[in-house]
């Protein structure tokens, strides 16, 4: 899934940022809220869950793929 993290969307319950920053932000809500929370973007897919959230998040976060 190739999006672009500059891209405007709406964090569920927290209003709108760029996808970036909504990805960072539902990573560090609480595990109940994280299971609940959705990006809504005007591309497709227009929904994101938490999983496609957090595949996001891997691959922008260089911390979180290991490095050999």
């Amino acid at each position: 899934m190739a999006l672009d993290p500059e891209e405007f969307v709406t964090l569920k319950n927290h209003g709108s940022m760029k996808l970036r920053a909504a990805v960072s932000r539902a990573m560090t809500l609480l595990p109940k809220e994280r299971k609940r929370t959705t990006i809504v973007r005007k591309g497709k897919p227009a929904i994101l869950n938490f999983d496609q959230i957090r595949k996001l998040a891997a691959q922008w976060d260089k911390r979180l793929v290991p490095t050999d």
